[in-house]
């Protein structure tokens, strides 16, 4: 049996040397603070019975080892290693303790290793955004006229992706006069759309989406335009909406103007008894109610509309007032169901468009209307017709918002994509 006493600084390097010295099958006596440290005495080979027999005491009694009897066997041992310290007062109880790579040094381990790793993450973050810039600025010097139209769509609100799909399709420009022209009518060609003919040959239309986008007063513009070439009798509203209150007063207002009636289903069985009622109506529009696409009942209320799928068209209501990311969200949840197309309202709110373009050519998602205002039954458009219109009006949203980017924004959105052009 090997004993030593070991000093140092804190307990990581006391244990550093006792590991180097005596190797992991060392085992801790005892450990203690002292005026220059942590002093820990060591034994490696430790054989209990060996100690008691040198103590003089016979197999199986309950004499404590303690400082001065454990000094005394070791004195040799010590005097050899270090110089002699003063005596350990407190008993050595000769349980061994956990090995050297115990829980404490492995955790003091891993905080030094996620140190490191968010160390290396805020360079990496600094050194991607110096890099950034200098990519676009030298895409920029190279590319100056590829530059100026990603400049003047990022002004628009377009998403860099949908930008340089926009660019890329474009033919080398060399005259200013075309960096607007140019761009805003192959962004009109890239918007997808469908001529929908609702209007004229009617059906059974369920309008869903988000809360307060405008499904209802959308409804009472198809409603009014559809009357004026047809009778009020074969049109037929229903209110599916159970949570807003006054949902069903607020349509019913509406179905008054034109003499329509407004029919009401409290649940998803109710719908469906109701549109058994209705099947013989040229033109039924659901009113549902509008739901978050984070509700957790968003999936199954869709399953549940998903089973009169057969018999109904539906079309997904955006408010081009919305943030994109919550528009590329509500798209992906409301997909659940087979989409008709969409239906964009709320277009003299925003303050830019090309986040709802964004969302409809990311997507694929056809247009079937466009709404930008309160009057029934005006402001509803086809938006097969008005593609150019939409863009036109993106552009007075631009002059009206006076929308400006610079050039570390532009750097940041575009620099891996100038890479890739470059």
């Amino acid at each position: 049996m090997k004993i030593k006493r070991y000093l140092d600084k804190d307990m990581r390097q006391v244990l550093r040397r006792v590991r180097e010295d005596q190797g992991p099958d060392a085992v801790i006596l005892s450990n203690r603070r002292v005026a220059d440290g942590i002093e820990v005495i060591a034994a490696i080979d430790y054989d209990e019975a060996l100690v008691r027999h040198a103590l003089g005491d016979a197999p199986g009694t309950d004499t404590q080892l303690n400082g001065d009897t454990f000094a005394s066997i070791a004195e040799d041992d010590v005097a050899q290693t270090e110089p002699a310290r003063e005596v350990i007062s407190a008993d050595i109880q000769p349980t061994p303790v956990p090995r050297l790579d115990d829980s404490a040094e492995s955790a003091s381990q891993s905080l030094a290793l996620a140190d490191m790793q968010s160390e290396i993450a805020s360079m990496r973050g600094l050194l991607e955004t110096q890099l950034s810039g200098l990519l676009w600025k030298d895409s920029s010097r190279r590319f100056p006229m590829r530059a100026q139209v990603l400049r003047n769509m990022a002004r628009l609100g377009l998403a860099p992706d949908v930008a340089n799909t926009l660019v890329n399709r474009l033919e080398p420009m060399t005259e200013l006069k075309n960096l607007w022209t140019t761009p805003l009518s192959a962004l009109a060609t890239l918007l997808p759309v469908v001529d929908s003919n609702l209007l004229e040959e009617g059906g059974t239309i369920a309008l869903i989406g988000p809360t307060g986008v405008g499904k209802t007063t959308t409804i009472a513009k198809i409603a009014a335009q559809f009357a004026m070439n047809n009778w009020s009798d074969d049109i037929a509203l229903v209110s599916a909406d159970s949570y807003r209150i006054g949902a069903k007063e607020h349509l019913a207002a509406f179905a008054n103007i034109i003499g329509a009636k407004v029919y009401s289903a409290a649940s998803f069985d109710e719908l469906s008894e109701t549109l058994d009622k209705l099947r013989n109506k040229k033109l039924v529009l659901i009113d549902t109610e509008g739901r978050s696409q984070r509700d957790r009942d968003l999936s199954s209320a869709l399953a549940a509309y998903g089973r009169n799928a057969d018999r109904v068209r539906f079309y997904l209501t955006l408010s081009a007032a919305t943030q994109e990311a919550a528009l590329d969200e509500t798209v992906r949840e409301f997909n659940k169901v087979p989409l008709e197309g969409c239906i964009v309202t709320k277009i003299d709110e925003a303050a830019q468009l090309g986040c709802i373009m964004s969302t409809l050519i990311r997507n694929d998602l056809p247009a079937a209307f466009f709404s930008d205002g309160q009057r029934i039954p005006d402001d509803l458009h086809g938006a097969a017709r008005k593609k150019l219109w939409l863009v036109n009006q993106a552009i007075d949203c631009l002059e009206s918002s006076r929308a400006c980017v610079d050039e570390r924004t532009m750097a940041e959105k575009y620099s891996q994509q100038s890479v890739a052009n470059a």
